[in-house]
């Protein structure tokens, strides 16, 4: 009975430290997607920066990103040509990671005392070159 128990614990102490900590640096230097309606929205990551291309790259919203920890950070709105976009420029969106599975990254947008939840996918090199040529 005291090894059962053991292993429980042992099993329930990995599937915590797993769940709690996340692989966030896929986001680093990345690009994903993300559904708004049923527009596909392309997501790049580089550096310091983070851009969305709307409506097959008509629109974009750039920001940059400051990490604040491992798996959260802010996104500063400095730049936008999508028509009613709803935030001014200079607005910071808080951005916590909820986890990684995979190629997908959940998460939750924080503004105002407002949140919402999201996932992005990562889409891979050749994908890249595919949307950005479109």
């Amino acid at each position: 009975m005291k090894s059962v128990l053991k292993i429980l614990i042992i099993m329930s102490s990995m599937i915590f430290l797993s769940a709690t900590t996340q692989d966030c640096s896929i986001l680093k230097n990345n690009t994903f997607t993300y559904r708004n309606g049923s527009d596909k929205v392309l997501v790049v990551f580089s550096g310091e920066q983070h851009t969305e291309y709307h409506q097959n790259k008509k629109y974009t919203i750039k920001s940059t990103v400051r990490w604040i920890s491992k798996c959260e950070y802010i996104l500063t709105i400095n730049e936008s040509n999508l028509p009613n976009f709803p935030f001014k420029m200079g607005t910071k969106l808080f951005i916590k990671v909820n986890k990684v599975r995979g190629k997908k990254v959940y998460y939750t947008s924080s503004l105002a005392g407002r949140s919402w939840e999201g996932k992005l996918v990562k889409i891979d090199n050749f994908t890249i070159k595919e949307k950005l040529s479109q």
